[in-house]
């Protein structure tokens, strides 16, 4: 069995406003501030493993990077919004296999598929808040502002990609992002999944006194993730399945991580964004056909909070279906057992 507390090393190496988009080319991320820092910071951007980028200028003039994979004539687009900590493409699409990734497996089946990086995640412009020691200032994020910058995405999806059918994939916290959107906006998604999500049981948002952000380590993260695997399972078998070990895996979405906006200066370090909830931004505003999914050994989100937010979402009960998936932890879209979650997810789209 593997050391949970110890990586072993890999065996390979491996959008409230007008909305102003351009597709990333030799475009800086916004924290660059030389010559040698934007060539690196363009460098991540463009690196031939990652999706296609777009930089979508919000109502406030902040920079939204959006990352999209979309197959040849697809009718239908899907936005995947990640959850606290990590942003869109270690999530979605890191660079384990050519066929890994739930970006990926959307383009599979026909679909454009788009995952933003929220703000303080990823390639998104850094709130100036983050430039600061963490205890300096007072979290700049919340989840209204980030739900209207899901609307926007949204409209530019829908007004200027051309798609009127739009399915929305709410991972983990993208599930609380997905209640404020639908207080805050009538998007009319086709379908809503909410996927790791809880109501009533867990409390979300950040103290609104500070600290702005906490740093996050590498070991941090693998004992969260690794932690979830039952006792007595084998984790390489757990995680990796027949094709690779955890640390192929936990090294390749760990690499996703550390080359965007969130690495800090310290080795193995990111900034965790922290975001502040105003408000309990109710489920019963989701009235489009809404999927709850949960994996059976995720010990972040309990059932009882799963089928709590499965009977408080407010879709006609014949519009609304809760799963569960065996063998996965809350990172099973990482996980051995993440295509039969994809699976569950994309059979619930397709009825509508």
């Amino acid at each position: 069995m593997s050391n949970k507390n110890n990586p072993p090393a890999s065996r390979r190496s491996f959008l409230a406003g007008t909305v102003g988009t351009a597709i990333v080319g030799t475009t800086a991320t916004a924290v660059a501030t030389t010559d040698d820092d934007q060539s690196e910071a363009t460098a991540k951007s463009t690196a031939t493993w990652k999706p296609t980028a777009h930089d979508l200028t919000m109502d406030d003039g902040h920079r939204l990077r959006v990352w999209e994979r979309t197959p040849d004539d697809p009718d239908e687009a899907v936005i995947f919004v990640h959850g606290m900590t990590y942003g869109a493409v270690p999530m979605f699409d890191p660079p384990v296999a050519e066929d890994f990734g739930w970006l990926r497996y959307a383009t599979e089946q026909g679909q454009a598929a788009y995952a933003p990086d929220m703000r303080g995640y990823g390639e998104t412009e850094l709130p100036e808040e983050y430039t600061e020691p963490p205890e300096a200032n007072t979290p700049p994020l919340s989840f209204e502002r980030e739900a209207r910058d899901i609307l926007e995405l949204t409209r530019w999806i829908r007004d200027e990609q051309g798609f009127d059918r739009i399915h929305y994939v709410g991972l983990s916290g993208g599930t609380w992002r997905g209640r404020a959107v639908y207080e805050l906006g009538d998007p009319d998604y086709t379908t809503v999944t909410l996927a790791g999500g809880s109501f009533e049981t867990l409390e979300v948002g950040a103290d609104p006194d500070g600290p702005a952000y906490l740093p996050h380590t590498r070991e941090e993260f693998y004992s969260a993730w690794t932690g979830e695997v039952p006792a007595d399972a084998d984790v390489d078998r757990w995680i990796g399945g027949d094709e690779f070990t955890v640390a192929e895996v936990f090294s390749a979405v760990w690499q996703a991580i550390v080359e965007s906006n969130q690495a800090r200066a310290e080795p193995g370090t990111i900034a965790a964004p922290l975001v502040r909830q105003a408000r309990t931004y109710h489920p019963k505003r989701i009235d489009d056909p809404t999927f709850v999914i949960r994996a059976t050994s995720d010990e972040t989100i309990s059932r009882e909070g799963a089928l709590n937010l499965y009977d408080a979402a407010g879709a006609d009960d014949d519009q609304k279906r809760y799963t569960e998936i065996a063998g996965g932890t809350h990172f099973i879209f990482l996980e051995r057992k993440r295509r039969e979650f994809f699976d569950a997810v994309r059979q619930f789209q397709t009825q509508y």
